[in-house]
């Protein structure tokens, strides 16, 4: 593995040389960022953060820009492998983690909107199952024939 320096010598993390090489297809393509999110379907302020290194890209993502800008995608996917890597080694017990929290429009995170649409599905649901326990209810009391004898 080929180790990169920063200017003072340190070797560069890889999820930085990522971002660096995201940087430089996204200036190399001309594209911007909303022409980048149409060809994508990723929000074009998740790629603002991925490019600039604000947070880590899913690999779904990176396959995908690698496509839209012709990249060589397996050189892509090495240093995003490299960063993976280096975040899961830092994510054992005891080490610092790079923060990251979840943008909106990555596919391995779950959309905040999409959560309340299923929160408030299941509620309903549920209401509605009440509802019609107790209408059914309401008919065995007034017809004498409720379970239990009462």
């Amino acid at each position: 593995m080929d180790r990169v320096l920063t200017s003072g010598g340190a070797p560069k993390d890889p999820a930085d040389r990522l971002s660096e090489e995201l940087q430089s297809l996204k200036s190399s393509s001309g594209l911007t960022y909303a022409r980048i999110s149409e060809h994508t379907h990723y929000a074009k302020s998740s790629w603002e953060r991925w490019v600039n290194g604000k947070q880590f890209p899913p690999r779904d993502a990176v396959e995908r820009i690698a496509a839209v800008c012709r990249a060589d995608e397996r050189h892509l996917l090495d240093l995003w492998s490299q960063a993976e890597a280096c975040r899961t080694q830092a994510a054992a017990p005891g080490v610092a983690v790079r923060a990251s929290a979840p943008a909106e429009g990555d596919a391995g995170s779950p959309d905040p909107r999409q959560v309340a649409l299923w929160s408030l599905t299941v509620l309903a649901l549920a209401l509605t199952a009440g509802l019609a326990r107790s209408v059914v209810q309401g008919r065995e009391l007034r017809r004498g024939t409720l379970p239990g004898g009462l």
